[in-house]
């Protein structure tokens, strides 16, 4: 049995590329961190909610890598064999937002008829009392 704090050496072995693959596991490992934070600044009640985003960036670049050959001479210039093939390069960025509502609430509900003047613009008109007031 393997113990968490052990780290193998995956420099010689053959990596399905997958999201259990080895190569993800760092990745994983921040995505499970970002999201326990989350859940538990939502569960204290210092933020409604929050998202996390996982972005992932996959290139397949060409690479030369040289190798002396055995058999030079000491002294001369290493004969060298380059070798050309397409690696893996993938980068990751972990987003976390999170929500808290402060909000401040207020209405207004008018007493005067709405209507469109002669611009277009909206007013308010006071509604006319079809009855006669001694005050008019």
């Amino acid at each position: 049995m393997r113990q968490i704090s052990e780290r193998e050496d995956l420099s010689r072995a053959v990596l399905n590329v997958d999201l259990n693959s080895p190569i993800f596991k760092p990745m994983l490992e921040e995505l499970n961190v970002a999201m326990i934070e989350v859940l538990k600044k939502a569960y204290n009640g210092e933020f409604e909610s929050g998202d996390i985003s996982l972005k992932i960036t996959l290139a397949v670049p060409t690479v030369t890598k040289k190798f002396p050959v055995e058999g030079s001479e000491l002294g001369e210039h290493p004969v060298v064999k380059t070798y050309e093939y397409k690696a893996l390069n993938f980068k990751h960025n972990i987003t976390k937002t999170l929500k808290k509502v402060d909000k401040v609430d207020g209405e207004y509900f008018g007493e005067k008829e709405l209507k469109k003047d002669d611009t277009g613009d909206f007013v308010e008109v006071p509604i006319e009392n079809p009855q006669i007031s001694i005050f008019d």
